[in-house]
């Protein structure tokens, strides 16, 4: 269990009046005694019953139930740290920081303006192609320039690998160094890297949609990827880094310019957004 959740147990419990020991992170004995007597008293709240449970497994029921209390909601309450408890955590450790509540910005529906008119994704996906000038099956490559990222950029699959250097399709060159200098400024290099918005998972790659007969975006040079290994094709919203709160505003810079994100559409592959519209 975190220790900022140690800290944040200790410190609800000790506003509740049950607590005395150090508010410190640490797990102390007047710790584990308080917690035995919450688990007790709150057993019509749990999952299961509780008396083959470890004392790790108390401790995050105990904070699940903090957490229930405060209306962060952390899922059932089985003593078990998963995704929706680590977002149950995250929200609370905003609030705990700063006194105001994250905005649950998955009730916040994507804007719909498409000021650069970028084309619809159709089954036969001829608009795209006459859009960006550009059939994949008749073969080579869509023409591609470079832009220059404000931050330095980690490449997924060669961490050893850095540059600043996105090659996009023209057409949505100017657009993308407007997204890009807006993050930029509004969360600053160090967020960016703290929130893995350095790491780079691509933009051009020619190739078929996995599992599909019809082409990825990628293939005209027109979606880009973001921190692949935290946000998988399949994850939805409960496991996507990229689904929570603090991204809110890197999604709202793309969508201001039209761009996709699939996250936000249709709850998977949150790591992807494009210069394609879905129909």
């Amino acid at each position: 269990m975190k220790q900022g959740a140690v800290r944040i147990l200790q410190t609800e419990l000790e506003r509740l009046g049950t607590y005395s020991g150090p508010v410190d992170g640490k797990l102390h004995p007047e710790l584990a005694a308080t917690i035995a007597g919450m688990i007790e008293n709150r057993r019509a709240d749990l999952s299961s019953d509780p008396a083959d449970w470890s004392d790790k497994r108390k401790r995050v029921a105990a904070f699940q139930l903090i957490c229930k209390d405060g209306e962060f909601d952390p899922g059932p309450i089985d003593g078990l740290w998963g995704q929706r408890t680590e977002s149950a955590y995250f929200a609370i450790d905003f609030f705990h920081d700063t006194g105001e509540r994250l905005i649950n910005f998955r009730d916040i529906e994507p804007s719909g303006d498409n000021p650069n008119n970028w084309p619809a994704d159709s089954s036969n996906q001829s608009e795209v192609m006459d859009f960006y000038d550009f059939n994949p099956n008749r073969g080579g490559e869509p023409a591609t320039v470079i832009v220059d990222c404000p931050w330095q950029l980690t490449l997924d699959f060669n961490r050893s690998v850095k540059t600043q250097r996105i090659g996009c399709h023209p057409k949505v060159a100017d657009s993308l160094n407007r997204v890009l200098t807006k993050i930029h400024s509004h969360y600053g290099t160090d967020e960016i890297n703290e929130l893995g918005l350095n790491i780079y998972g691509g933009c051009k790659n020619v190739r078929r949609k996995r599992g599909g007969s019809t082409w990825s975006t990628h293939s005209f040079a027109a979606a880009i990827d973001w921190d692949p290994a935290n946000n998988k094709l399949q994850w939805g919203f409960d496991r996507a880094h990229m689904a929570r709160p603090v991204y809110l505003p890197f999604w709202q810079a793309w969508e201001e310019e039209g761009w996709t994100s699939l996250g936000r559409a249709k709850n998977f592959d949150w790591m992807h957004v494009q210069a394609v519209r879905l129909t």
